[in-house]
């Protein structure tokens, strides 16, 4: 455009001055010549030409410049270190609080460093013995015994009272030998229970981490940023309460290590009495960990009181000495890769603390641990319903010599930002207040506490009770969401729920490049780096040939529809399907589910709700399959309902239906459904208009919900579409047969009653049996954890009623369910969900 204008003014101006030359020829002569005009011709032939040619060196010159010159680095998103935020609602002041200082260290290593790498320092003595060098240099903690202030205390004195005085009234015995039993049962109870942590071994153990890891583990990974947050929480002498996921025993092992090593107080650890075994339990109690009990059974029909005064005496006095504390919230190790439902017995005894002034405030860290491959075996035997073995010396042994021999890849440990109890203890108070006076605003669902949890109604009212169950499920919800995502677990997703029939490596590579950037763009902590080819060869490696086949294959195919044929050798990828193998396989996939969840709820909803149009020809020819906007929300609600001992669906402070109509218009801007819109003819919207303006406020609210109620959404047809709608279907399709074969046992159950393990029994019997019918698909379905999940859920609904005989659970149907065609109808309520859709 520039050459263009330019010329045209050349042309303007040498027109002009050929025409002034003229004028003066005339002035001087008064007559035209015609070697004048030929004069400005040439003239003016002459100046385009060099123009042109000025316009060609500078076009030259710029091309040369653009092509020598480094290229701009491309406009995307740079990715920054990862880092689980607080809950903005909840603990907006924690959120704003210790990050300001690590914010310019996130750039540095944004993948991570690998803690199992130390650099010689500048000794002799510390290049040759590196690890013993730097393990010395650690700052030494002292970790004081409370023995005595535990036994002084008056509640444990009380206690040990009324324990006495029930002996005497039960057993007939003497006062003074009643009160020396209670005595010396306390001082017993408390000596098998307490830590005796010592620095000196965490040191020896921290060198012993740096030495033995390597063999079996690639490398552990940490965000230096994370640790930065972690010393600066430290640094406000708050006590630091750490939560952290239970996936292994090398859990605890990780994070007492990465705590020596970065010259932060070890904690105290609870640990479950059953690791009480010879040598490692008392090298575990030498490393922080005190003894509890795993169930407190009632004792002769009453509360064990002794025990439950010196546990949380024992929490209290440590926190006010100054101890850090740290339980898995989950109580025992995931059996299924997904989170359990929290446990929270430990958790209520530190918000006593708080609530009673032991102490000021304490900072929650949750912590999210993971692993490319389960270092400690697998759960299979107990999923497949046979019981569990206790841990012994010579099965430890055995563990840790195959553990030696084995390969895990890696391990990320990811610490969630802290935030302060009191803070939100405060917001949740401040809720239940708002919501005891008569608020509009809608309760999400509520959860009754575990049956194994440390307190019972009897000894907490309700509100404390909801909570503590309020703070453990943020808890949760939040670790489920930072939990570091593996390679071995999106390749294990992909297989189980896409590719179940095999796929080629491109095609694989191809789903796992499409799900990485999702994730990626939506600031996941996606726990690997490099080419996806290479994740993926390296993610088939860990799984062995026991999880995942590879065959290579000869496919031979005709070149350009002649007689010639070309042959092309292609590596087919195939999950191994078969029991026992597939359940183990599902463990990794199962962590994937966490992040699309919601997606599987609505979309399981919507078939559910559309069984009777989304196969139906004509339907199909007229391209016109829509479901009303308040059916399929009802839908997804009564979904969640019956998974929710699965699933921790949103944090307690939002409300469970706005978080499916975000999922909803998700699905709207992806354009697997589209809303559609009422038309009205000019006469109907001069209507609205005037009536308008004779509405009330109580009239607006109507129109308003009947709008909403109105909400049409059309469902799109596209192979696209419904390949991406199977898919998230498929992912809870082993769930939903679990429940419904569970919920289909119950029918069998009427009149009669059966304990636990003879039910689970019977559920795993007939899922088997539609295995081999092929009634139910997926081997992952043949799961004890869910099965006994269903049982909570139908308890929870009033089917099933439990009573405990000699410690045994024993399960019958309450009396107004007690009927077969009663019980089908809670059948037909799961087996809605179970609807497959024909996607041929």
């Amino acid at each position: 455009m520039v050459v263009v204008v330019s010329t045209r003014l050349q042309e303007v101006y040498a027109n002009w001055e050929a025409r002034m030359e003229v004028r003066n020829t005339e002035s001087t002569s008064n007559r035209f010549t015609l070697d004048g005009l030929r004069q400005a011709a040439q003239n003016f032939r002459r100046s385009r030409i060099q123009e042109k040619e000025e316009w060609r060196k500078l076009r030259d010159s710029s091309l040369y410049k653009i092509k020598e010159s480094e290229p701009l680095p491309p406009r995307t998103k740079q990715k920054v270190s990862f880092l689980q935020y607080c809950c903005n609602s909840c603990t907006p002041t924690s959120r704003d609080s210790l990050v300001t200082a690590v914010r310019e260290k996130q750039q540095l290593h944004p993948f991570g460093v690998n803690v199992l790498f130390v650099k010689p320092g500048p000794t002799l003595f510390s290049r040759i013995f590196k690890y013993i060098s730097y393990v010395s240099s650690c700052k030494r903690f002292e970790y004081p015994m409370i023995t005595q202030a535990i036994l002084n205390d008056e509640r444990l004195k009380d206690a040990i009272t009324l324990t006495a005085w029930e002996t005497v009234k039960n057993e007939g015995c003497s006062e003074e030998k009643a009160f020396a039993k209670a005595k010396a049962r306390a001082k017993n109870i408390l000596l098998n229970m307490e830590s005796r942590c010592s620095d000196t071994l965490l040191k020896i153990v921290a060198w012993l981490v740096y030495k033995l890891l390597p063999c079996f583990i690639q490398s552990a990974v940490v965000l230096p940023s994370q640790i930065e947050l972690l010393k600066k929480a430290n640094d406000t002498g708050l006590p630091l309460v750490l939560l952290p996921l239970h996936r292994s025993h090398l859990d605890y092992i990780m994070i007492s290590f990465l705590m020596v090593t970065n010259n932060i107080r070890n904690p105290l650890i609870a640990a479950g009495d059953n690791l009480k075994i010879p040598f490692f339990g008392w090298l575990l109690r030498g490393l922080g960990a005190f003894f509890i009990k795993r169930r407190i059974d009632p004792v002769a029909g009453r509360k064990d009181l002794l025990y439950r005064t010196i546990l949380q005496t024992y929490v209290m006095e440590n926190l006010r000495a100054g101890h850090n504390m740290e339980f898995f919230v989950e109580g025992g190790r995931t059996r299924t890769g997904k989170p359990c439902m929290p446990k929270n017995g430990i958790l209520s005894v530190i918000l006593d603390s708080y609530m009673d002034g032991t102490i000021e405030d304490a900072l929650l860290i949750p912590i999210s641990i993971n692993y490319e491959r389960l270092v400690d075996g697998n759960f299979v035997r107990e999923q497949l319903g046979q019981p569990k073995k206790m841990e012994t010396f010579t099965s430890a042994i055995k563990a840790m010599w195959s553990t030696f021999m084995g390969h895990y890849g890696i391990v990320k440990v990811d610490f969630c930002q802290p935030f302060s109890l009191r803070e939100m203890v405060k917001t949740f108070q401040a809720q239940q207040n708002k919501f005891h006076l008569g608020s509009p605003s809608k309760r999400p669902l509520t959860y009754s506490m575990s049956n194994s949890s440390l307190y019972g109604t009897d000894v907490i009212v309700e509100e404390h009770r909801q909570l503590v169950n309020n703070i453990a499920r943020h808890v949760v919800y939040d670790l489920s969401k930072s939990t570091p995502i593996m390679s071995t677990n999106l390749v294990a997703f992909l297989l189980l729920n896409r590719f179940r029939d095999g796929c080629t490596l491109d095609k694989l590579v191809e789903a796992f490049e499409s799900i990485r950037l999702e994730l990626e763009f939506n600031n996941m902590d996606v726990a690997f780096c490099g080419e996806n080819v290479d994740i993926i060869k390296h993610a088939l490696d860990i799984l062995g040939p026991g999880l995942v086949m590879q065959q290579r294959q000869e496919i031979t195919e005709s070149v350009d529809g002649d007689q010639s044929y070309k042959s092309n050798v292609v590596t087919a990828i195939r999950p191994v399907s078969i029991l026992p193998n597939v359940i183990e396989l599902s463990y990794y996939s199962n962590t994937m589910l966490l992040y699309y969840i919601m997606d599987s709820i609505v979309v399981t909803a919507l078939y559910a709700e559309l069984q009777s149009q989304i196969n139906d020809p004509v339907a199909i020819a007229e391209n016109n399959i829509t479901v009303l906007q308040v059916n399929l929300v009802n839908r997804a609600l009564k979904l969640c309902d019956i998974l929710r001992y699965e699933f921790i669906f949103c944090r307690p402070c939002q409300e469970l239906e706005e978080i499916i109509l975000e999922t909803i218009y998700k699905f709207v801007h992806k354009g697997i459904i589209s809303k559609q819109e009422k038309a009205y003819l000019d006469d109907e919207l001069w209507s609205k208009r005037y009536a308008k303006n004779f509405d009330d406020s109580s009239d607006e609210e109507y129109q308003r919900e009947r709008e909403i109620n109105d909400i049409k959404y059309k469902l799109s047809l596209s192979p696209e579409h419904s390949s991406q709608m199977e898919f998230l279907h498929t992912a809870l399709r082993p769930l939903i047969d679990t429940y419904t074969c569970s919920a289909f046992n119950l029918m069998k159950l009427v009149g009669r009653s059966l304990c636990e393990r003879d039910l689970v029994q019977e559920v795993l019997s007939e899922i088997k049996t539609n295995l081999d019918g092929n009634i139910v698909s997926c081997g992952e379905s043949l799961c004890v954890d869910p099965i006994k999940n269903s049982f909570k859920l139908f308890e929870k609904w009033n089917v099933l009623e439990c009573h405990m005989q000699e410690n045994v659970k024993i399960f019958y149907l309450k009396e107004d369910y007690d009927k077969e065609v009663i019980t089908k109808n809670v059948y037909d309520t799961i087996a809605a969900f179970k609807w497959t859709r024909n996607v041929n």
